[in-house]
This record gives structure tokens, sequence and C-alpha cells, in this order.
């Protein structure tokens, strides 16, 4: 992206009791001195500012709203920023980084914020479950009921999500019904059901490293029931990012699904957890999101 004189404003929460995040401000400032950004940094002072200021962003017309933190934050900002021609910028900080490990933009701050100045403006699609918004990867199943307890756990990161993971390994297959517009596709009992817009969770563990976040198609990936004996197998697939060559696991392409299940329960959009219905429709919206991105056009 060339440097013009566009107006530039971070959200970020300064509550997180990180020694990065508490710098933050400070770091921008000094590292964007040279820049022809004109800079303003918003603070939250409780999870639903982020909605709130992404708003008051949008009304006061600036060109860039950069979301610092992690998937979750990113995905609160980019929800509002859909269709508004706004350039959602990314300084990651979260633990997994799914989102921007995809667009190549550093995970070190220093390095992200310095990018800032340097990044390609891209339209990229944003996928809904009823009406909620993702631009990474949602679901339901085994990866939502994590989110939901994990939301829950005081240690944070890469290990208090992994121990989440393994104290409810046990998890099980529940029933599911997959359509493709009108026309059942698939009807069987899954491990999960995972929607990709982009590659991976976070970390560089895959969900369908040929997802294109772009090309105007969403990705279901099912995995299927399996034994716990199989499970070694199953992840090595997952972390080889050959989660789509795996037996357990079928993939459908396009641009509307619905999933029907017994009963109503989690789902989650970029690891956010939500509580849904029985039906979740599932829709694209092509290229309706601008995004500053370390990958050329």
């Amino acid at each position: 992206m060339n440097q013009l004189s566009v107006k530039l404003i971070v959200i970020y929460n300064p509550f997180s009791g990180r020694r990065k995040i508490k710098q933050l401000p400070q770091k921008i400032l000094e590292i964007l001195k040279d820049s022809n950004f004109d800079i303003e940094i918003w603070p939250t002072e409780k999870a639903s500012d982020v909605i709130l200021l992404t708003e008051k962003a949008i009304k006061e017309k600036a060109s860039i709203v950069v979301a610092a933190g992690g998937d979750g934050t990113i995905n609160q900002v980019a929800s509002r920023l859909v269709n508004s021609g706004i350039a959602l910028g990314i300084i990651p900080l979260g633990s997994g980084n799914g989102f921007a490990r995809h667009f190549n933009i550093p995970l070190k701050t220093e390095k992200a914020i310095e990018a800032l100045q340097y990044c390609f403006t891209k339209e990229i699609d944003t996928v809904w479950l009823n009406r909620h918004c993702s631009i990474n990867v949602a679901g339901v199943g085994f990866d939502a009921f994590i989110s939901s307890k994990f939301a829950g756990v005081k240690e944070r990161g890469l290990q208090g999500y992994v121990k989440t993971i393994i104290k409810n390994i046990r998890y099980k297959s529940r029933d599911y019904k997959v359509y493709k517009g009108s026309k059942l596709v698939w009807q069987g009992k899954a491990f999960m059901i995972s929607i990709a817009n982009a590659t991976q969770w976070g970390n560089n563990v895959m969900v369908n490293s040929a997802a294109l976040p772009d090309d105007g198609l969403m990705n279901v990936v099912i995995v299927k029931q399996f034994s716990l004996l199989h499970l070694p197998k199953l992840l090595s697939y997952i972390l080889k990012g050959k989660l789509h060559l795996s037996p357990n696991s079928i993939i459908f392409n396009g641009t509307d699904f619905t999933i029907e299940r017994l009963t109503e329960g989690e789902a989650h959009v970029d690891g956010e957890p939500l509580w849904l219905g029985k039906e979740i429709n599932i829709n694209i919206e092509p290229l309706s999101l601008r995004i500053l991105s370390n990958q050329p056009i």
C-alpha cells in the first residue's frame, strides 16, 4: 500500500495485563512517527467497547481500523467493517493468531506495526452463520465445544488450550445433516464440522490448506466419528496440514449450506463461542471485507 495521508485508528484492550500491550500506544507512535498516517489509539474499557469503537471509527470516516488483539478481537472489528470500504489492519496479540498467520502478518508486535505502512490492500470473503460473521474458521462440534470451555479457563495461550483439549478428548460425536443449498449431501455422526474461509485454526494447525479467502467459496470440513485408537493418525494428518486427505474427512465447497442437528448447542466464529439453534444457515458474502495483508494481491 502506498504511503498516503490516511486516518488510522487502533483499537486495543489495555487491561489484558500483558506488558507488551501496556506499551503498545508508545510503540505505535514511535514506529510510525515518520509515516503519513493520522494516528488515533482508542483503548477499550470493557469487552463490548470493541464493537462500539469500531462503529465510531466508521462514523468518523477512518481509512484503516487496526485490531490489536487475538482472533476474537479481530473478528469483532471485522464484522463491523464488512461492506464499509474501510481496511482492517491487524496487530496480532493472541495465542493462535490463525488469521494473521494466513496472511503472513508478522507475529512480533514491532514488526506488525511497521508492516502497516507497507501492506497490500486486499478484499476477502466473509462467512455468516445465522448472521454471525466469521472471517477465518467457524464450526460446530468438538472445536466449538472446546472454544466454550476455553472461554472459562484462567490459563490462556497454547498450553491452556492444549490442556483443555486433552481434558475433553472423550467428546462424543453427534448426529448432523448437511445441506448444500437445498440438497442433502451428508448425514451421520461427526466429531466436528468446520467452516474454513482461511486455512488454519492457529499455531499453523490447518483446517484445509487449500482454502482461499477470496474465491467466493467456503470449505465445509466434516470430521466423521472415529475411535480413540485412530486419534494419533488423525492428529498426524492435521499437524501435517493434510486433514483433507484423511479417510475420516469429507470436504464440500460452495456458497450456501445448512447444518441440522438434534439439539441446539455450541458453535464458534473465529474461536469466539456462540450458542445456536438446531438449524444453522451458512452463507458467504464474496469480497465484502477489505484488509491489509502481507501477501501480494
